[in-house]
């Protein structure tokens, strides 16, 4: 249990210093506050093996299968926020199969959005789900106060990719001020605007600075900024929140039961530069009739995208469930993956995954490694 708790602390602490680190140069992604941040973001993987050897009956025949997703939505504004998280995993092989979904749904209300000192503490009311076939169903009901928020900063990110990518090229002479890439960022982040607008517009900008070389961009320089626009890559997040909540959870099924329950939450998010993230989160919920039953959920992950197309993703992920589900055990489970990937050529692409799993009373970890190769036909 010592081990655990120290997990989860050093998860928090790391995130913690992430974000200082992202936020102490003299420009950094996280600088960018937006008047308002819708986000939305869908990720997917998928796989499935099957193979049957050369004997008459089912000695070789296997069959393996997992899909994993997350979804994230929020929408944040001076005097309201709401949010949406959800992930999901379901995986099955020769020996059977196991599902899980779990995530939130939160409404927020600042409380003073017009005084700076007092601008980023909230009310919230959150719903809760988490439902596996190993552990049962639950629900939550809780409300409670809370401080910090989130911000989409991907417009200041896509405006010093421009930057970089336009200095590596040589259409710029030199990078710009500051304050041109904050203009340009407003100029990305604007809804007014479509996307050859937008093209048009940071043009002009990126002239008016007499640091182009020429009298305007070639068609490189066009094509570039383009390319930056029209990227699928994640959104990127910055921002922190600290929570504490009371309220019911229900424990469904297998078997009925209703306590009184205190949860605290901790998340950070950080972009250490344009192109990457790192998202950490740690939650602690606790009955509050018999505090020794608490369920503790910790994780990481750090995106990053990588010269000639490569994209790679680490994540980590810990659970305690002590006397939470079951009033005499204690369990803890890790699961850590990592993947890669690329495009090949046109629409075809080629992904590596290595995972690693364990859960108390496994004799060993769980481990994986797999390459994917997919492609859009029409």
């Amino acid at each position: 249990m010592k081990r655990t708790m120290l997990v989860v602390v050093t998860t928090a602490f790391l995130g913690f210093m992430a974000g200082l680190a992202a936020c102490g140069a003299a420009l950094s992604v996280c600088s960018y506050e937006p008047p308002e941040s819708r986000i939305s973001d869908f990720g997917l993987l998928g796989s499935f093996n099957w193979y049957d050897g050369p004997f008459a009956d089912d000695r070789n025949r296997t069959m393996s299968a997992s899909l994993v997703g997350d979804y994230t939505g929020i929408y944040s504004s001076a005097a309201f926020g709401q949010a949406l998280d959800a992930r999901t995993e379901i995986r099955a092989d020769g020996s059977g199969w196991a599902a899980s979904v779990f995530g939130s749904g939160s409404l927020s209300s600042f409380f003073a959005a017009d005084t700076p000192a007092y601008a980023d503490i909230f009310g919230v009311g959150v719903v809760g789900f988490s439902a596996s076939t190993q552990e049962g169903l639950e629900l939550d009901l809780t409300g409670g106060l809370g401080t910090g928020r989130f911000r989409d900063v991907t417009p200041l990110a896509q405006a010093i990719s421009i930057q970089n990518e336009l200095l590596d090229l040589g259409e710029l002479l030199a990078p710009v001020s500051n304050e041109t890439l904050l203009d340009l960022a407003q100029i990305l982040g604007s809804i007014d605007l479509a996307d050859d607008e937008k093209v048009v517009t940071l043009v002009a900008k990126l002239v008016s600075t007499e640091l182009v070389s020429g009298q305007d961009l070639d068609v490189r320089g066009l094509l570039a900024i383009e390319e930056i626009l029209k990227s699928s890559d994640v959104t990127r997040l910055c921002g922190r929140d600290l929570q504490a909540r009371l309220g019911v959870s229900a424990m469904v099924y297998p078997e009925f039961s209703v306590a009184s329950t205190g949860i605290v939450l901790i998340r950070y998010a950080a972009v250490p530069d344009p192109v990457s993230q790192f998202n950490s989160s740690a939650e602690a919920k606790i009955r509050l009739a018999h505090p020794e039953q608490m369920n503790i959920k910790a994780g990481a992950s750090y995106t990053r995208r990588l010269p000639d197309g490569w994209t790679a993703r680490a994540e980590y992920r810990v659970t305690v469930d002590r006397l939470w589900t079951t009033s005499n055990v204690t369990a803890t489970a890790h699961a850590a993956s990592g993947s890669l990937t690329t495009k090949i050529f046109g629409s075809v692409g080629l992904s590596l995954v290595g995972s690693l799993q364990y859960r108390t009373g496994d004799e060993e970890m769980t481990s994986s490694l797999a390459v994917y190769m997919e492609t859009d036909l029409f």
